[in-house]
């Protein structure tokens, strides 16, 4: 009795299930199993749809957000190059400028034989007043010689070696340097000295209480005693004052050249003074002309 319900049972559902599949398939027309085969399966074919949807969409997102990692990639490897190339063009342009300002102070100095020179490095221990230059014995650099680039004095070499040298600034506190007004109608005469590495002034003293020093004098070097070539630039004054006697006046000095960061000069090897005394005399007749 059993096995004939069971029998029955399997017989009435294999049915059902071919009568779906082909309501389906609409082989077969049945208004009654279509309706329950729409009622069972359309919410099941919508949430199929929608699972199929999601990981189609999640797969694009996954591709699209790959392709903008690769393309956000490549755009920041460009901009690198680009800040690369702009910073090498500047550097190029620095360079070709500071060439350019050293070539034609040559040409401008014919009077003086210079010797060009890259700044290696400051001396450790120093305070910053001594700096290492790439040329020594062998290249003629000796003791006492000046340095200076296309704006004006840096300092002193004080020890030479063979192929390197060391020169002091004239910021330091050891500095002494004749200078003079290269104002026609003052020349007053003194004595540059430095305030140390830290200080952003130059100092100038013994000048006479009744010497003609204002605020914007140039200062050049006055070549008195013959240890430096005279006429070089060192820088404007600033400020006057009297000493603490009131006998003396004292100036404030900012300096031409950039003492802070030296890095391409010359070193006056020699110095035509024939010539430099024909050109300034030439220049003298000049500014007398009406």
């Amino acid at each position: 009795m059993m096995k004939k319900q069971q029998f029955v049972t399997v017989l009435a559902v294999l049915s059902l299930c071919a009568c779906m599949v082909l309501a389906v398939h609409q082989r077969w027309r049945f208004p009654l199993v279509n309706a329950v085969v729409n009622t069972v399966l359309l919410p099941v074919n919508a949430a199929v749809r929608q699972l199929t949807d999601a990981v189609s969409s999640f797969r694009d997102s996954r591709r699209l957000n790959a392709a903008l990692q690769e393309e956000n990639s490549r755009l920041k490897k460009e901009l690198d190059n680009l800040r690369s190339a702009e910073y090498r063009l500047k550097l190029l342009e620095t360079e070709n400028k500071e060439l350019q300002a050293m070539a034609g102070y040559k040409q401008q100095r014919e009077e003086l034989t210079l010797l060009a020179a890259r700044v290696l490095g400051v001396s450790l221990g120093d305070l910053h007043e001594f700096f290492f230059l790439d040329k020594g014995n062998v290249d003629g650099v000796r003791p006492d010689m000046v340095v200076t680039d296309s704006e004006g004095v840096i300092g002193v070499v004080d020890q030479v070696y063979r192929h390197y040298s060391r020169f002091m600034l004239i910021s330091s506190n050891q500095s002494r340097m004749g200078v003079k007004v290269l104002r026609r109608e003052s020349r007053a005469v003194g004595v540059l000295t430095g305030l140390g590495p830290n200080r952003s002034l130059l100092q100038a003293e013994y000048f006479g209480r009744d010497d003609d020093l204002r605020p914007g004098d140039m200062l050049v070097t006055s070549g008195i005693g013959g240890k430096y070539p005279a006429g070089l630039c060192i820088g404007t004054v600033s400020r006057v004052e009297a000493d603490v006697t009131g006998l003396q006046k004292l100036a404030q000095i900012e300096p031409a050249a950039d003492l802070s960061h030296p890095d391409r000069v010359y070193v006056i090897l020699q110095e035509d003074v024939k010539r430099r005394i024909e050109k300034e005399i030439a220049e003298e007749a000049g500014e007398a002309k009406p």
